[in-house]
């Protein structure tokens, strides 16, 4: 699927865009049923301008369930991180009028240890985005040590409500940064540990994301993702009935189980 230029920039940078993997019209499908989902959370009721969080959400409807097994995903991600990589959960979010509009920098997975284990987000945004409305911001090789650690005071400022933090004396938004624009049937791929931000989000930016981890192969691992993805290990019996998305969620249970064991 990707080409050793692509592989080589994700290592690198941490990050990878495809640009128009999904067509108009496919993209027309994804929203309707992704909007399926958010009615269906509201009960039924119109759209009241709250924000939307869920998790899980692909879950709730076969056709974003059918963007997991496509291979312009299930590939990219196999590709990523290697045959075996294990599914680790999916959510729907929708901004609101009651939002603040900036996300302050940080990375999912913060800290030294967790760089060292390989995790994937994957976005889909449902509304275009740019620089001034709310695109995704990286800094890119900041999932690796040491610039990892570099950036641990942008962490800090992470759940400051209602103001943009200052760090290494620039404001949030003034931190040099990639802006992904993007516009709907784009994809994003970055690793968890990855510092990102937005600023300028505006109500009714959506966006479905996919995330999926390489087989934790220390307890450590194991005990990282029992902290971050801990739902995960509760299957649901849709992901079973797919024959594709089978193989990344068989041993999900068996090794909560295990995981349990270590932090009890």
């Amino acid at each position: 699927m990707l080409t050793p230029e692509q592989l080589e920039h994700f290592d690198v940078f941490g990050f990878l865009c495809l640009r128009q993997a999904f067509s108009a019209e496919e993209m027309m499908d994804i929203t309707r049923a992704a909007d399926e989902v958010f009615t269906a959370d509201r009960g039924g009721k119109a759209d009241d301008g709250e924000p939307q969080s869920l998790a899980p959400f692909a879950e709730l409807h076969p056709r974003l369930l059918d963007l997991a097994e496509d291979d312009r995903i299930y590939g990219v991600v196999e590709d990523l991180l290697g045959s075996g990589f294990l599914w680790s959960g999916s959510e729907g979010n929708k901004e609101g009028v009651t939002d603040k509009g900036e996300h302050n920098w940080h990375a999912d997975r913060p800290g030294a240890a967790e760089t060292e284990y390989r995790r994937l987000k994957v976005m889909i945004y449902l509304e275009p985005t740019t620089k001034e409305h709310g695109a995704l911001r990286v800094i890119p090789g900041s999932h690796r040590m040491p610039f990892h650690e570099w950036l641990w005071p942008l962490q800090s400022h992470h759940f400051k409500d209602g103001t943009i933090g200052n760090s290494f004396g620039a404001k949030g938004e003034e931190i040099p940064a990639c802006m992904l624009e993007v516009v709907p049937g784009d994809v994003v791929f970055f690793h968890h540990s990855l510092f990102h931000a937005a600023y300028g989000k505006f109500p009714q930016r959506r966006y479905i994301a996919f995330k999926f981890v390489t087989p934790p192969d220390t307890d450590a691992k194991l005990k990282s993702m029992q902290k971050y993805a801990a739902y995960a290990f509760d299957v649901d019996p849709v992901l079973l009935a797919r024959p594709r998305l089978r193989s990344v969620v068989e041993d999900l249970p068996a090794l909560g189980e295990r995981a349990r064991t270590l932090v009890s």
